[in-house]
């Protein structure tokens, strides 16, 4: 029965381990997309009278880069939902066990 506990104990830990790296690991996909976004307005603002390919890439860049941080910061908020859950459930399962 303790090496079950243990090995419950040790899984929940590197759980929320896991998730908290994903979670990093997605702000800094929301932070490279920021830099997508700002790379495509300032080719539509250089070359919006010019170059008619770098003005219509300017705009589709930004357009991709703000709906894919739109996406990455729906999973973050949904990410930190789930980590909450599985850190409130590790906390029942050590008041449980400490009884």
């Amino acid at each position: 029965m303790v090496h079950n506990l243990q090995a419950i104990d040790k899984g929940y830990k590197n759980e929320i381990i896991f998730q908290r790296q994903m979670i990093r690991n997605l702000q800094r996909w929301q932070s490279f997309l920021s830099m997508l976004v700002g790379v495509g307005i300032v080719l539509t603002y250089l070359f919006r009278q010019h170059h008619l390919w770098l003005f219509v890439a300017g705009i589709t860049c930004a357009t991709v880069g703000l709906l894919l941080i739109l996406a990455v910061g729906y999973a973050i908020y949904h990410g930190k939902k789930n980590l909450d859950k599985v850190i409130d459930q590790y906390a029942k399962i050590n008041q449980v066990v400490s009884k």
